[in-house]
Parts: C-alpha cells; sequence; structure tokens
C-alpha cells in the first residue's frame, strides 16, 4: 500500500474515533454543553469531511458542536483569522458556505492526531 494512502487513513480513523469519543462522553455527562470545545470540534468535523472527500456547510458545523450558533460563527471567525480554515461560497446557491481547511489548518490537525494516544 502507497505510505502517503495507509497514512490519510490512519489520520482520518483517528480524526473519527476521537471525534466519537467526544460525542459518546458529552452524552454521558447528560449536561449539554459542560465540555465544549468549539475549536476541536469545528476542526475535527472539518477534518473529517476533507478526508471523506466531503463540503460541510456552515449549518452543519452549528448542528454538530452542539453549541449556540453565534458561540460557532464566532469560533469560525476565530480560526478564520488564525489561518487554519476559510469559508466558501457555494456556486450554485449563494445562500450556502462552506467551511474547509486550508493546507495550515490540514498540517495543524495531522500534528494534533499525531500527539493522541489511541487504541486502533
Amino acid at each position: 500500500m502507497n505510505v502517503h494512502v495507509e497514512l490519510e487513513s490512519r489520520y482520518l480513523r483517528r480524526a473519527k474515533f476521537v471525534y466519537n469519543a467526544r460525542r459518546r462522553r458529552d452524552a454521558a455527562a447528560g449536561i449539554p454543553g459542560l465540555f465544549a470545545e468549539p475549536a476541536w470540534d469545528i476542526l475535527l468535523d472539518v477534518y473529517i469531511a476533507l478526508k471523506s472527500g466531503r463540503e460541510i456547510q456552515v449549518s452543519s458545523v452549528c448542528i454538530e458542536a452542539g453549541v449556540p450558533s453565534t458561540t460557532i460563527l464566532r469560533w469560525l471567525t476565530r480560526l478564520e483569522l488564525e489561518g487554519v480554515i476559510y469559508r466558501a461560497a457555494d456556486n450554485v446557491d449563494g445562500r450556502r458556505r462552506y467551511v474547509r481547511l486550508t493546507d495550515a489548518g490540514e498540517a495543524l490537525m495531522n500534528r494534533m492526531l499525531d500527539v493522541i494516544d489511541w487504541p486502533a
């Protein structure tokens, strides 16, 4: 197998594992927003979308993070200012916007996923 393909697959599996573990932890707590980490949730969500070959809309990021949309929109602005994501308009429906990782954002997520110890 191509080493690059294997590395990409490992990163995607690790990101999905972390994403799902966070959702299980939050559900077990039973207190919405108690362990909120909006920036991390956004980056995981957008990273998984990128590695899965799909687009993610701003509205989906808001829903998946489980925190108020105003909070997510503030974090999206912060992450844009940090240069790790950008928002892009849909060419067909101008009301729809997508969130994408920049090259720097993808490199950041790869570094973060490299330092996470995981069982898989």
